[in-house]
C-alpha cells in the first residue's frame, strides 16, 4: 500500500492553520479573565436579585400565614355564628309563622291617626303607672268598705219605709209630685 506523503503546500496550510488556530486560542486565553471578570460580576448580580426575590419570598409566606391565620379566627367565627343564627331560626321560625297573619292585620288596620296616638299613650305610661300605683292602696280598702255601704243602704231602707209610714206622707208626696 502506498503512503501518502504532504507536500510542502499542505505542511504550510497546516502549519498556518495550527498557527491560527494558536493565535485564536492565545486571544482567548487573553480575553479570557475579563470576560470571567466580567462573568463574575454579572453572577453576584444574578446573586443579588435572587436574595431579593428569596426575601421577597418569604415575606410573602410570612404574611400569607398571616392572612391564613386571620382567615380561619375569621371562619371559626363565622360558624359560631351561624350556630347561634340556626338555634334563633329554630326558636324563633315557629312563632314568627304564627304572627303573620295577625301581624299584617296589625299593619293593614292601623291608620296614622291610631300609630300617633298610640305613640302618645307610650308616651304618658310613666305617669299612668305612678297613678295608677297611688290608686291601688285606697282600692285595697274597698273590700272594708262595701259591707259599711251595705248597712248604710240597709239602714235609708229602713228610714224610708219609716216615713212612708207616717200619717199624711201620701198627700206631702203628692204636693211635692205636682210642683
Amino acid at each position: 500500500m502506498a503512503v501518502l506523503v504532504p507536500g510542502p503546500r499542505d505542511v504550510v496550510r497546516a502549519v498556518t492553520s495550527v498557527g491560527a488556530w494558536v493565535a485564536g486560542t492565545a486571544g482567548l486565553l487573553v480575553s479570557l479573565p475579563g470576560r470571567i471578570s466580567v462573568l463574575l460580576d454579572e453572577i453576584e448580580l444574578l446573586v443579588k436579585r435572587i436574595d431579593l426575590v428569596t426575601s421577597g419570598a418569604a415575606e410573602v409566606h410570612l404574611r400569607a400565614a398571616e392572612v391564613t391565620d386571620a382567615a380561619a379566627t375569621i371562619t371559626e367565627t363565622a360558624a359560631q355564628l351561624s350556630t347561634a343564627a340556626q338555634e334563633l331560626l329554630d326558636i324563633y321560625q315557629p312563632l314568627a309563622l304564627q304572627a303573620a297573619p295577625m301581624a299584617r292585620r296589625f299593619v293593614d288596620e292601623f291608620s296614622d291617626e291610631e300609630v300617633t296616638a298610640a305613640i302618645a299613650l307610650v308616651d304618658q305610661l310613666p305617669e299612668l303607672t305612678a297613678r295608677t300605683n297611688a290608686v291601688l292602696p285606697i282600692l285595697a280598702t274597698l273590700d272594708t268598705v262595701a259591707p259599711e255601704i251595705h248597712q248604710l243602704l240597709t239602714t235609708v231602707e229602713d228610714v224610708r219605709h219609716a216615713i212612708q209610714g207616717v200619717p199624711g206622707f201620701k198627700f206631702f208626696k203628692r204636693r211635692g209630685a205636682a210642683d
